[in-house]
């Protein structure tokens, strides 16, 4: 995705702002690397939960995408990740 993408202003949103396109775009080169269990709910309802992203997934993903990786920008992904992972288990 071009990091102009990631900036579009539309609808009184103001896009990711300049500093954070590179982890942006580092999360969506590995944001299909999750590792996920599938749970029984105390109903009996099935389910998933997200656990994180899978660290030697996400680094075969982010070297084969050319992203090259810091512990800076690691752990901006890394704050991308709970974020979501906390939306993504908000039953």
């Amino acid at each position: 995705m071009p990091a102009d993408a990631l900036q579009h202003r539309d609808e009184g949103h103001e896009g990711v702002w300049p500093e954070h396109v590179p982890a942006v775009e580092a999360f969506l080169a590995i944001g299909d690397q999750w590792d996920i269990l599938q749970i029984t709910s105390p109903m009996g309802a099935p389910g998933l939960h997200y656990r994180g992203l899978d660290p030697l997934r996400a680094e075969a993903s982010l070297r084969l995408a050319g992203i090259e990786m810091t512990p800076k920008l690691w752990a901006e992904v890394r704050a991308i990740e709970q974020g979501a992972r906390d939306a993504l288990n908000a039953h």
